[in-house]
């Protein structure tokens, strides 16, 4: 008897302990997901579902599913796991899996219209207690812009949460965080491969197009937009990477294998992400003269891949007074073209793509070089960080360029990476050593010479910007 008891009580506890679990795991699972139109040109549609958090705990896991009645169907998606085909599902990456109590994740997705305009479907799952749907975009007759959640580095160290940006940390040293490029397509997609091209495709790929040549010298910027540079390289994709990622009529970016040879399937997955795409190592800064050199960059958030930008020194640091760096650098000019973009880059911020600049959040250099972590520098702001936080930040330019050609050498030259090297000292020669140096930028026409390399000619597009952004 007494046995039978204590097993009608255990029993009773199990079950209560079963109801107060799921009472809790509906308040603590409670989030709005939205489903939002974000472009719509008569045959096809991006799109994004955002899922907030508006419950009393944290989400640990999330899934979500949607499905189109007109026919729609997905061809790429970033930020998320897809499966299926009407209904589609969606899961999450390793870094948006949790969502933080109050913010939100957000992926997105890239169709074709199974109607005349995109639908609005209904997102359901169990995650979601809200359920909202909005068309916000109006049509679009050009090419589909699609955005991710993909943030670049610097070197003032701002720490933010995977998902969602969350609490700051800053440095003495000086930038902003990057997350890596780690977009996921895992739907298959009809689009060119940057495989293919050639250096003379590369230069040709519109015979619209308007390119500036390699010119000794740019007119100098009068008044312009006010901007800073920052520097990074993880060895990750970039965002411009994927075919989704950029304009219809402008090629993806090459990426590379870890041996930096081309890649022929342009949507592999990023080395950040577990796939075994890279940065190519073509996009490193090079020297056109003593006065102008051209590079890429990461930006802020939006339709940038492909961009040109004009950037003017101006001698002072954005962030770091009395800089000897940006003081010599002063009179200088950079055109950079965006491969990159991020949500914590601010408005008129370059992160410039330089080897030993800074992984940031994310590290795919130390497999792909056979480097440590703690040869490549401080996590934000690389080898030059490290050599501030060496001599302190009261030492002679001298010093620092002394410095940061030894680590250059060390890292880069001993294991024959000599690309990589001439890039790594270029910041020291050509660039000066420079901390974050404030500048004034504006939009332009791209050379030939940084099309060539990228791939990526936004010339025939004809949609030069003249504000700032």
């Amino acid at each position: 008897m007494m046995k039978l008891l204590s097993s009608w009580i255990k029993a009773l506890c199990l079950s209560g302990f079963a109801l107060a679990f799921s009472l809790y795991g509906s308040i603590a699972f409670a989030a709005k997901c939205e489903y939002k139109v974000t472009n719509d040109w008569g045959s096809g549609f991006t799109a994004t579902i955002r899922i907030l958090n508006n419950g009393t705990e944290p989400i640990a896991g999330w899934a979500v599913k949607w499905n189109y009645s007109d026919g729609s169907r997905i061809t790429n998606s970033w930020n998320a796991t897809l499966t299926g085909a009407n209904p589609y599902s969606a899961a999450p990456l390793n870094w948006n899996r949790n969502i933080a109590r109050g913010a939100s994740i957000e992926f997105g997705m890239q169709g074709i219209n199974g109607g005349k305009k995109a639908q609005l479907p209904v997102v359901s799952g169990a995650v979601c207690t809200t359920v909202v749907t909005s068309s916000v975009a109006p049509v679009n007759s050009s090419a589909a812009r699609s955005s991710s959640s993909l943030r670049s580095s610097s070197s003032v160290a701002v720490v933010r949460s995977s998902s969602s940006i969350a609490s700051s940390l800053r440095s003495s040293s000086s930038a902003i965080s990057r997350a890596s490029s780690s977009v996921q397509i895992v739907l298959p997609v009809s689009s060119k491969s940057s495989s293919s091209l050639t250096s003379s495709s590369l230069r040709n790929s519109s015979s619209s197009a308007k390119t500036s040549s390699s010119a000794s010298s740019v007119a100098p910027i009068v008044g312009g937009c006010s901007g800073y540079a920052t520097r990074y390289w993880d060895c990750c994709k970039p965002h411009c990477g994927w075919s989704g990622n950029v304009p219809s009529l402008v090629a993806a970016l090459p990426s590379c294998a870890a041996n930096n040879t081309r890649l022929t399937n342009v949507n592999s997955g990023s080395s950040c992400d577990g796939g075994n795409a890279h940065m190519c190592w073509g996009m490193a800064p090079f020297t056109v003269n003593e006065k102008l050199a051209y590079g890429f960059a990461a930006t802020s958030s939006g339709d940038v891949c492909g961009r040109c930008y004009q950037l003017q020194f101006t001698g002072s640091s954005y962030n770091s007074p009395g800089d000897p760096g940006s003081a010599a650098l002063a009179g200088k000019t950079m055109i950079v073209q965006a491969t990159n973009i991020g949500y914590d880059v601010k408005g008129g911020q370059f992160d410039i793509l330089v080897p030993g600049g800074g992984v940031g959040a994310f590290n795919a250099c130390s497999a792909q070089w056979g480097v440590s972590n703690s040869e490549l520098g401080a996590q934000y702001g690389g080898l030059l960080a490290a050599c501030k936080q060496e001599f302190g930040y009261k030492a002679t330019l001298a010093q620092y360029k002394t410095c940061l050609i030894n680590r250059c050498n060390s890292v880069f030259g001993s294991r024959g990476l000599t690309e990589l090297q001439k890039a790594c000292t270029w910041y020291a020669d050509w660039f000066q050593a420079a901390d974050n140096p404030a500048l004034k930028y504006k939009e332009v026409a791209c050379p030939a010479e940084l099309i060539a390399r990228s791939g990526m000619n936004r010339g025939a597009l004809n949609d030069i910007k003249t504000s700032c952004n």
